[in-house]
């Protein structure tokens, strides 16, 4: 059976998204349509990653999508070797560090981090 993890919306990605709307609302008052649509189209990029990246575990893959606009990835579990919980910048966000392979590593950033451990573990040891 599959299970889903989402994404996880923190403080600092509501900021940044916050920030560039208003700068190109401000870029739009200053008669400057070419860059304030470029902002656009980053705050558009931003917010899809945000809200559509998902994270599912099956019972021999892990599937990392990244919104609509990015590749999937996708990594066997037996290939998994290490997933460590770590922080962000000034301990603002916090991820999982997931070696696979030969020293390959990815970053999840999962609103439920110990469920998603527990259930990497979990299928795992059903290997």
């Amino acid at each position: 059976m599959d299970r889903t993890f989402h994404h996880q919306f923190t403080l600092p990605a509501k900021c940044s998204i916050a920030l560039l709307a208003v700068l190109a609302f401000w870029l739009f008052w200053q008669r400057m349509p070419v860059v304030a649509l470029m902002v656009v189209v980053v705050v558009v990029l931003m917010m899809e990653r945000v809200l559509h990246s998902s994270y599912t575990l099956t019972d021999e893959w892990l599937f990392i999508d990244r919104g609509r606009f990015a590749r999937r990835r996708e990594i066997r579990l037996c290939d998994i070797v290490r997933c460590t919980p770590m922080t962000g910048v000034f301990g603002l966000s916090r991820y999982l560090l997931i070696e696979y392979g030969a020293g390959r590593l990815t970053t999840v950033q999962l609103s439920e981090e110990a469920a998603f451990m527990r259930e990497l573990k979990k299928r795992q040891e059903r290997l």
